[in-house]
C-alpha cells in the first residue's frame, strides 16, 4: 500500500473511532440532535435505525431525503451534518474547500435481471 493510503485509512479510522466515542458518551439526560441529508434508497433503512438509535442513546437523527445531489450540496454547505449519496463522491468534492469529507458507506443495493 502506498503511504497516502495507510495515511488516509489511518485517519478514517481515529476519526471514526472519535465520533463512537463521542456519540457512545453522550449524557442520557442531554439530547443530542444531528442532521442529514441525501439519497432516497437509504431512507427505510436509515429511519430504523435512528429510531433505534435514539431510543438506546437518547441522539436524535433528523435525516432529510431529498437525493444524493441536495445531500452533497448540503453537506458541502455544512448546512447537515452528514449526508448519503448514492454514488462514491469525486476526490475534489471530498478535499472540499480543505475540508476532508469522510466517505463511510453504509448500505448496500442490488439489481438482478430475470
Amino acid at each position: 500500500m502506498k503511504k497516502q493510503t495507510i495515511k488516509s485509512i489511518i485517519k478514517q479510522t481515529l476519526i471514526i473511532g472519535s465520533l463512537t466515542l463521542l456519540l457512545t458518551s453522550c449524557s442520557s439526560t442531554k439530547e443530542v440532535e444531528l442532521q442529514g441529508a441525501g439519497a432516497t434508497f437509504p431512507y427505510p433503512l436509515y429511519s430504523k435505525m435512528f429510531t433505534e438509535y435514539f431510543r438506546q442513546n437518547n441522539v436524535k437523527i433528523n435525516y432529510q431525503s431529498v437525493g444524493s445531489g441536495a445531500g452533497v450540496r448540503q453537506l458541502k454547505n455544512k448546512t447537515v451534518d452528514f449526508g448519503a449519496s448514492d454514488a462514491f463522491m469525486k476526490t475534489k468534492d471530498l478535499n472540499y474547500e480543505n475540508n476532508t469529507i469522510l466517505h463511510i458507506p453504509t448500505c448496500l443495493g442490488a439489481v438482478s435481471l430475470s
